[in-house]
């Protein structure tokens, strides 16, 4: 079998002189080009027999929410937070903590979630308001009836975290982002039983891998501690947990007989991690 090899430069070649035929074909008129701020972004991609061709319409990704003021070194992506609650099967009414917050993301896209609050409602910068197809009006009229039906109410979403700097740059993301009074903020170290809050049921976290925070021969120590404070205080609790220290973790569940309920990998920036669903 022979194969036609080609790179990305000769997709993007081939697919833009096809688009500019097009469009000469159907309007009589050459399609200007600005490929620095364009009204339209094409996106093209060539996935062995399969060809895929769409449109922009979101513009820059949909996981910078524009609350973040506050960078924590090892911040978690929104997007990730918000699969990581709907993974651990939580619900508002139930209660949850993030007890390693850093700067808030997952007690942030929990509130959004308990309050009905659209994670994206403060960006006007969509791509797709670009585009003829759509209407404006009829877009600030949907984000009107979206923005009616949030409600801030009293749920149990803490967010705890063992550094000061850390806990008040997630009040300030909390704060841009609209729910500081729905989250319960407190310092405590994820390690120490009485820290914690009473009567907890599920636990979501993004705790150091020991890539980025801590050493690595830390790092299966502090996941075995952790694990045995959980069990100490909310056993039969829920427990959803992303690492890159996949091995250590799992290593840690061996120790403490923790059992793991689903595994999912998961790229998160250059990193290889797992999100483990464990029952405490």
């Amino acid at each position: 079998m022979e194969f036609i090899t080609f790179t990305s430069i000769d997709v993007s070649r081939i697919v833009g002189q096809a688009i500019i035929n097009s469009y000469k074909k159907s309007i009589r008129k050459k399609l200007q080009v600005n490929l620095e701020n364009p009204d339209v972004e094409i996106h093209a991609l060539v996935r062995e027999n399969e060809f895929l061709l769409g449109i922009n319409t979101t513009g820059k990704s949909l996981h910078k929410r524009g609350y973040r003021v506050y960078e924590h070194p090892a911040a978690l992506k929104p997007t990730i937070a918000a699969a990581m609650l709907k993974i651990s099967g939580w619900t508002p009414h139930r209660s949850l903590i993030d007890p390693m917050c850093g700067g808030a993301t997952i007690p942030i896209e929990a509130a959004f979630i308990a309050h009905n609050i659209a994670p994206n409602r403060y960006r006007t910068d969509f791509a797709f308001l670009k585009h003829k197809m759509f209407k404006v009006e009829e877009f600030e009229e949907f984000r009107k009836r979206t923005l009616e039906k949030e409600r801030i109410n009293g749920f149990e979403i803490y967010g705890m975290e063992k550094f000061q700097k850390h806990l008040e740059g997630g009040i300030k993301n909390a704060e841009k982002a609209g729910v500081r009074r729905a989250i319960n903020f407190k310092i405590g170290d994820a390690t120490i039983k009485t820290d914690y809050p009473p009567a907890l049921e599920f636990i979501v976290t993004n705790p150091p891998y020991g890539v980025r925070m801590i050493p690595d021969e830390k790092t299966l120590h502090l996941y075995e501690k952790i694990l045995e404070t959980l069990k100490n205080i909310a056993p039969g609790s829920t427990l959803v947990l992303i690492t890159a220290a996949t091995k250590r973790f799992q290593k840690a569940v061996e120790k403490t007989k923790t059992q793991i309920k689903e595994a999912k990998r998961v790229i998160h920036g250059q990193l290889k991690t797992t999100i483990f669903k464990c029952k405490i």
